[in-house]
């Protein structure tokens, strides 16, 4: 899905109405160096803001959450960007803002005549429970790297590849804990948190995310609307994150998922985090009982782990559902998506 993007859209205006103020520096003389005029904060769905300022005369700038400007959230959403940001434009111009284009001007929109500074993607991928979603990150943040990037970061709960990167900044994180944040800006609207589908959904995945940059956007020749197509952001998640993400054959799951192990299942794993070849060992009911069990919390015993747990690099798609979770058909049904 597109998760943000930032889009100059030549639109008649009165810039009178898109002033929210100016930002000015000034020197130790109180002489004026620069200014630059503050975005207008408009409220859409369930007080999920977008903001609008005018660019120049004829050129209008909007930038922010399409899909939570649309929708009110943003668990999903499309991949379509022309038609977010001509959805988003419609909703803006019924607002008393002082946008006015003319037909010509809407026409042109609509075919995909504006430039693109700014496009978050992102996609969920499925895992089997909240537990092993987690575990995962956790694992990856220990045993991944990413070419020509190294290893991952985090911040918060966040694992960050190149956060500084004026080009494009990956991020892998659980959307779960996202949508029941204190934070008022991420946490979901308890109107979605009562839908089970949807906290479902948020809670027994990963989402992973690239913001592409304007410099980047420009060397890809993405940054005009009209190259967009709906295949676009899922392409560019997988060929610039996904395939460059190497993670060790073997993942070691942190002490603290190990602490939710029921007390059965706790001598099984240190038998197997310690070397031992389960399959070889145990009985085959057995073992595919435990392993049953250990792929509940992101542990598959199946791997025999070694005492050089980096030196099995493997691709990160390898661990994941190739496709992609996408739009749930029930969520057409409820209304969820813009």
């Amino acid at each position: 899905m597109i998760d943000w993007a930032t889009a100059r859209l030549r639109c008649t205006h009165d810039s009178s109405k898109l002033f929210g103020g100016l930002v000015v520096s000034m020197n130790a003389k109180g002489e004026v160096e620069w200014q630059t005029e503050k975005r207008v904060v408009v409220e859409g769905s369930y007080s999920k803001n977008i903001t609008v300022r005018s660019h120049t005369d004829g050129v209008i700038e909007i930038s922010g959450n399409p899909a939570k400007f649309l929708q009110g959230h943003n668990v999903f959403g499309s991949d379509d960007l022309i038609h977010l940001i001509n959805k988003t434009l419609d909703r803006l111009i019924a607002l008393d803002i002082g946008l006015t284009p003319t037909q010509e001007e809407l026409q042109k929109i609509a075919k995909g005549f504006f430039a693109v500074t700014r496009v978050d993607v992102n996609e969920h991928f499925a895992f089997n429970s909240e537990q092993s979603a987690k575990a995962y990150l956790r694992a990856i943040a220990n045993s991944s790297n990413m070419r020509h990037r190294g290893a991952g970061q985090f911040r918060g709960d966040t694992l960050y590849f190149s956060p500084q990167s004026r080009r494009t900044v990956a991020k892998i994180y659980h959307k779960g804990d996202e949508i029941h944040s204190r934070k008022k800006e991420h946490r979901l609207h308890d109107d979605f948190l009562a839908i089970p589908e949807l906290v479902s959904y948020a809670t027994n995945s990963l989402r992973l995310e690239l913001k592409i940059l304007s410099t980047q956007l420009k060397d890809w020749e993405l940054n005009f609307g009209y190259n967009w197509t709906l295949e676009t952001p899922f392409y560019l998640l997988n060929k610039h994150f996904i395939d460059k993400l190497e993670l060790s054959e073997n993942m070691p799951i942190q002490d603290d998922v190990l602490e939710t192990l029921p007390s059965k299942l706790r001598l099984v794993y240190s038998a197997w985090s310690g070397g031992e070849d389960l399959k070889r060992v145990l009985p085959e009911t057995t073992f595919r009982r435990h392993r049953k069990a250990l792929q509940q919390y992101g542990i598959d015993i199946a791997i025999v782990q070694d005492s050089k747990p980096k030196e099995n690099i493997i691709p990160m798609i390898s661990y994941l559902v190739v496709k992609p979770m996408g739009i749930p058909s029930w969520a057409y049904e409820k209304g969820l998506v813009a």
